[in-house]
């Protein structure tokens, strides 16, 4: 409670401190800004209420807006690259499982065929077989990294 006060206090009593610079030339001409007067030293009132405006160069802040859209562009490009990349992953990594999965039903199969135009079977040969197996662990080391 007492600290509150206190603060308080100080708070109010800070408002209502008053400042006051000094201004004064040296010997070599130099010009001195001080808070308590020197011999030569002229008071100067400050009016401190006054808020400035900094003008922003327009210039400035068409580099700044570039300067922001090109980070948003390369930020949205690496978005991007990131999820086409996982894309390309998620497709290997299926391709990769259903190579593995057909391998495995070629090398459990007594005999492989395939279907002509009109859903007939054709029974491939020992040589037709054991190309399709090749072809398919091929399709294995490159899909399967």
């Amino acid at each position: 409670m007492i600290k509150n006060t206190v603060a308080i206090l100080l708070l109010v009593y800070s408002c209502f401190t008053n400042a006051e610079i000094y201004k004064w030339v040296d010997e070599q001409g130099r010009t001195h800004y001080e808070d308590k007067p020197v011999g030569n030293a002229k008071e100067m009132e400050i009016n401190t209420e006054k808020q400035g405006h900094i003008k922003v160069n327009k210039e400035r802040e068409l580099k700044q807006q570039r300067l922001l859209e090109t980070y948003e562009d390369d930020l949205q490009r690496k978005n991007e690259e990131i999820a086409r990349k996982k894309k390309k992953k998620k497709k290997l990594a299926r391709e990769c499982y259903q190579a593995k999965n057909r391998l495995k039903h070629y090398e459990r199969a007594s005999s492989l065929y395939d279907l002509d135009k009109n859903g007939k079977r054709i029974t491939m040969s020992n040589i037709e077989r054991e190309k399709a197996t090749a072809v398919l662990r091929n399709k294995i080391k490159k899909s399967c990294k």
